[in-house]
């Protein structure tokens, strides 16, 4: 508590609070996506907040075959 009440004499009383959004966005149809997304940016361009991305999440899946053997002891 104390440390919350030094980042409130340090930044003032009437300072805004920073949110921190994250969205994750999923589809098979990687054009309309693409399209939303820049849209959601140049929006948030807009008024001004900050913006970082999009980051592309892996879209292979990794597969690993193992022999399944059962223990004779």
């Amino acid at each position: 508590m104390a440390e919350y009440k030094e980042d409130i004499e340090k930044t003032g009383a009437g300072a805004q609070k920073i949110h921190k959004i994250r969205i994750t966005l999923t589809s098979r149809n990687v054009k309309p996506l693409e399209k939303f997304c820049a849209d959601l940016i140049n929006r948030a361009k807009d008024r001004d907040l900050n913006v970082k991305g999009p980051v592309r999440l892996p879209t292979k899946v990794l597969k690993h075959t193992t022999r399944k053997s059962y223990s004779l002891w």
